[in-house]
């Protein structure tokens, strides 16, 4: 038979699961390729058992190395400094001398040698393991290893919880920070960013960069805002040449402030993440983060703020009330020109909140998703004529909507308000054959009821055309169908008659 071009066999890979692509490196070298790339593209260490150890050993060659893009590290398998053994030194039980005779301890003496001499020829896994004695070696081993990864382009670091970096034998942690590195990800202890991110680190072509603080191990707020200014802002600001992507969040409400206020303008900065804890003070100063929006108003392409609830007391009443108004003061007057695509997709995110970031941002944008939080009619409509009424409005949109009730008076409004909409995906929290408010109306949730009144909804939409609206691709996400495969096929053909330009259902 002849050979086939290697770019048959990717395109065959692409189908197989990934768990059987890992085994089929013995049926040709195209296959052997896609299987060692399959194993070895992306490794985490984060437990010290034998996986970890079969793949320190494995990846001294650097064969295997070359392989690794996508890289993971928790170091919470360090052995404990305070003495403990480590998984591969546990003692052995304690036995009674007892007296034994000159043959048994000249059989004694001769294992022993025998022991010694076998071990040169041992497995370099076993051999690994009696290295794994002593938090140094560990260390030394990993810095070994991870600084023999030439083509790591995704970093992620989790080091919270922990000792702090600077007090751990841990310089491993920065070996993978090396010029071709594209995306950074960091969860760590704020304790630990001088470390981390040092000055000499030679980052020079990070694209992305997510990081997530944890400051509750720094109790002293001017301390905290001298690491967030001297340390963390600096180091952000290096990558300004070639920064595309930043996300930045907090496990607990925390001032960043003085962050967003030092880090320089970022002038290929187009998408922009924000996690915001819903607890008062949320994230110190809005004007912090305004100022930051105004500095790269001619840059930001993408803005997704959420609302998060990680650490901290927990929600309070007032909460969300403090959210909205943090959230007013920190867009207040800010314009965004080449903004196209707003998320505020979090079910923390108070929809006041979002419809007034609709109102700010909607001249431009071409897609827009709002989701979470549960959305009347009413609230559909408000959000609706924001985009209808933008100078943007004859661009092709995606719109991400939901939990909303799915009824025929929604879906005209949506396509008599926005005909040039494109993509449209809904979360549905129900389907009614008329509009009611779903949040005051009582709720029957049998099987018989719920297949009657999606009954309806099609016999209704059956009726209804939409000759100018230019809808190619619909999606309902739903939990609801009793009887999934019957009311998909069913629904989708009610919208495909009822929708002309209408491409693609799920």
């Amino acid at each position: 038979m002849p050979t086939l071009p290697h770019s048959v066999w990717l395109n065959v890979a692409r189908y197989l699961p990934a768990l059987l692509l890992r085994d089929l490196y013995a049926v040709n070298h195209s296959f052997f390729e896609i299987a060692m790339d399959c194993r070895y593209r992306q490794l985490i260490f984060a437990y010290m058992d034998l996986r970890m150890v079969k793949n320190l050993v494995r990846l001294r060659d650097p064969a295997v190395a070359k392989r690794v893009q996508i890289l993971h590290v928790y170091p919470g398998f360090l052995p404990d400094p305070n003495g403990a053994p480590s998984l591969f030194d546990q003692g052995k039980p304690e036995c009674p001398v007892q007296k034994r005779s000159f043959l048994t301890l000249l059989l004694d003496i001769a294992n022993t040698f025998l022991e010694q001499r076998n071990s040169l020829s041992r497995h370099p896994k076993y051999r690994m393991m009696e290295a794994l004695r002593k938090p140094e070696d560990v260390v030394q081993i990993l810095a070994d290893v991870l600084a023999g990864l030439p083509n790591v382009t995704d970093y992620y670091v989790t080091w919270h919880g922990l000792p702090a970096i600077a007090s751990s034998p841990a310089p491993f942690v920065v070996s993978p920070l090396r010029p071709n590195l594209r995306k950074l990800s960091l969860n760590l202890s704020l304790e630990n960013v001088q470390s981390l991110l040092s000055p000499d680190s030679d980052i020079s072509r990070l694209e992305e960069f997510h990081l997530c603080i944890h400051s509750e191990s720094v109790y002293d707020e001017h301390e905290r805002s001298y690491v967030l200014q001297n340390h963390l802002a600096p180091a952000i600001s290096r990558f300004q040449s070639t920064l595309k992507t930043l996300v930045i969040s907090s496990w607990e409400p925390t001032d960043l402030s003085p962050l967003f206020q030092n880090i320089d303008c970022i002038p290929n900065l187009d998408d922009l993440s924000i996690n915001i804890p819903v607890e008062s003070c949320h994230l110190g100063d809005p004007a912090g983060l305004n100022a930051f929006l105004q500095k790269h108003q001619n840059s930001l392409r993408c803005l997704r703020l959420r609302a998060s609830q990680y650490g901290g007391q927990g929600i309070m009443p007032a909460s969300l009330t403090s959210l909205y108004d943090w959230i007013c003061k920190a867009i207040d007057s800010v314009e965004l020109p080449k903004l196209r695509v707003l998320d505020t997709a979090s079910s923390l995110f108070p929809i006041e909140a979002s419809l007034l970031c609709v109102q700010r941002f909607s001249r431009t944008l071409t897609s827009l998703s709002i989701t979470g939080v549960y959305q009347s009619y009413d609230c559909v409509a408000e959000t609706l004529t924001h985009l209808s009424n933008s100078p943007a409005g004859e661009e092709p949109l995606k719109l991400r909507l939901g939990p909303v009730l799915l009824s025929p008076q929604l879906v005209d409004l949506i396509a008599a308000r926005i005909p040039n909409l494109h993509q449209l995906e809904l979360l549905v929290r129900k389907i009614v054959p008329i509009d009611a408010d779903a949040a005051s109306s009582p709720t029957n949730n049998s099987r018989s009821s719920k297949s009657k009144q999606i009954d309806g909804f099609i016999f209704a939409m059956e009726s209804r055309r939409y000759p100018t609206w230019r809808l190619h691709q619909l999606s309902l996400v739903t939990d609801i169908l009793p009887d999934r495969d019957h009311y998909e096929a069913a629904l989708g053909k009610a919208f495909f008659g009822s929708i002309p330009s209408l491409h693609c259902f799920t």
